[in-house]
């Protein structure tokens, strides 16, 4: 019960603080990742390394989850931490918490295959599982706040300018 408290004040200590300096708010991950085998790639994230990997018949070696399902995880992690944190800041009861995220792809896009297929999902769909004490409207309340909030769904459903460089360098450079 200690974690919980200690989240609950950080929470209340975060919202306050964001409402007096909203310039602090300002959030900038970044990530690094390269190519180690085949189709295997590691990302650091902060001290953390993210693997990704695809499945034999796709031609990987199945050493981690492909970055799309990589998606579907944070977009899960997402929504359950977050709705977490803020039970606990409301003092609600959570007994038991899931996500399970579901996507459809039509993989011609990807393969270029066809134009007119976009490469990324044609959907998604989640179930969203918790099991408390507290009455259905507070906890329906609160979930979909949580879920109208998280910055993983908002990225996905909101159209999000994507912006880069390449940069090719010859073999004897490298």
């Amino acid at each position: 019960m200690a974690k919980n408290k200690d989240l609950k004040d950080i929470v209340a200590r975060r919202i306050e603080f964001f409402r007096r300096k909203p310039e602090a708010a300002l959030y900038r991950p970044k990530v690094s990742s390269r190519h180690i085998d085949g189709l295997y790639t590691e990302t650091v994230v902060r001290e953390h390394t993210v693997m990704a990997d695809y499945g034999e018949p796709a031609g990987g070696t199945n050493r981690a989850p492909n970055p799309i399902e990589l998606l579907l995880a944070a977009f899960a992690a997402c929504i359950e931490s977050a709705f977490y944190e803020f039970a606990v800041h409301e003092g609600f009861q959570i007994d038991s918490l899931s996500v399970d995220v579901e996507g459809t792809l039509d993989l011609r896009g990807l393969f270029m295959v066809d134009e007119s297929v976009v490469p990324g999902f044609q959907d998604l769909r989640y179930i969203f599982n918790v099991t408390s004490p507290e009455p259905e409207e507070r906890i329906r309340s609160l979930a979909e706040k949580v879920i109208a909030h998280c910055p993983v769904v908002d990225s996905l459903v909101r159209q999000t300018p994507v912006h880069g460089e390449i940069v090719v360098r010859s073999g004897a450079e490298a």
